[in-house]
């Protein structure tokens, strides 16, 4: 063991803090800055040739990277207590065992040139099921696909048609007889809900919850009452589908 004394004479603080600047990632910056000199000479000798096939690696331009791995150490040990994982911290996850699996697979067709790095990276997890897992329930934007589960694709199924026939109803009311007491025909969206632009002067010509009013005060935007139940409808589904 080389003493503490040695160490700072020899500036080591200085050698992994250059070779942490050179990582890509946080969790290989912690990997630099744990490195400790060797007495042992068969390890020392084992460590330089690691590092000589490293430096022909990247000497032959082989197309290895940790481009897209983050460092997912500490939502993992999360992850293990049950708590939720956001859709894009899972595409992390899943990013990073790619990227593992591909620096596996790559360096073990190349285990005859580069056999020292080879068994290194023999020891990553590759996880495919967790890799398929992720694949299967979150698209590349980061939202949860219909596939995710049968309860899922259930409900977005229910959630469309709840919704068109909720749209269908109001469309019927702006484009119907009632349509000369709204300010404009159109739809929108107020506290979650769908409502129209009711003039203030007609209020209680289309009977129905009001939500909120222009800041002029002449215009009342309401949510139908024959629309009432299917706006509830819609919303129970959004609730279900965040579920």
């Amino acid at each position: 063991m080389i003493n503490e004394k040695s160490l700072i004479v020899l500036e080591l603080h200085k050698v992994l803090e250059m070779l942490a600047g050179q990582t890509t990632f946080s969790a290989g910056a912690d990997l630099a800055y744990e490195l400790q000199p060797s007495t042992d000479l068969e390890e020392a000798q084992i460590w330089q040739r690691e590092t000589a096939e490293a430096r022909e690696l990247f000497e032959n331009r082989t197309n290895i990277t940790l481009g897209g791995a983050r460092d997912v150490r500490d939502i993992s040990i999360t992850a293990q207590r049950g708590v939720m994982i956001d859709a894009e911290v899972l595409l992390d996850i899943r990013q990073t065992l790619r990227r593992g699996t591909t620096i596996k697979r790559t360096l073990g067709r190349m285990s005859s040139q580069y056999p020292l790095l080879a068994e290194l990276v023999s020891e990553v997890e590759e996880c495919t099921e967790v890799q398929d897992s992720i694949s299967n329930a979150i698209d590349e934007n980061g939202e949860v696909k219909d596939s995710a589960s049968a309860r899922l694709a259930l409900i977005r199924r229910d959630l469309k048609i709840a919704f068109d026939r909720l749209q269908g109803r109001l469309n019927k009311i702006i484009t119907g007889s009632k349509a000369q007491f709204l300010q404009e025909t159109i739809i929108t969206m107020r506290n979650g809900r769908y409502v129209i632009p009711l003039k203030a002067d007609n209020k209680g010509k289309i009977p129905g919850v009001v939500h909120d009013s222009s800041s002029s005060g002449a215009t009342l935007f309401i949510e139908p009452l024959e629309t009432v139940e299917l706006n509830n409808k819609w919303r129970e589904l959004q609730i279900d589908e965040e579920k």
